[in-house]
């Protein structure tokens, strides 16, 4: 069975492969260690961005979002 990105997002979290270097409002610094080597994640001007090869949303991504993002209350 193939992982999930909100699933390999959890394990990043759980494993302690995700250390945020700054947070503020306009402006997040991450390093995620990955599989298999170490990708920078950043919000810069309103845009997110990881250093992976992922074209789409990644699991990095998703592991930040999960520490820095606040969930929206519906």
């Amino acid at each position: 069975m193939t992982e999930t990105v909100a699933d390999k997002a959890d394990r990043l979290l759980t494993t302690r492969c995700v250390q945020v270097k700054a947070c503020g409002p306009e402006t997040v610094v991450a390093v995620v260690r990955g599989d298999t080597s170490v990708h920078d994640v950043d919000l810069h001007r309103g845009r997110w961005s990881c250093s992976c090869a992922a074209r789409r949303n990644c699991s990095h991504l998703e592991a930040v979002w999960l520490v820095t993002v606040p969930a929206v209350k519906q």
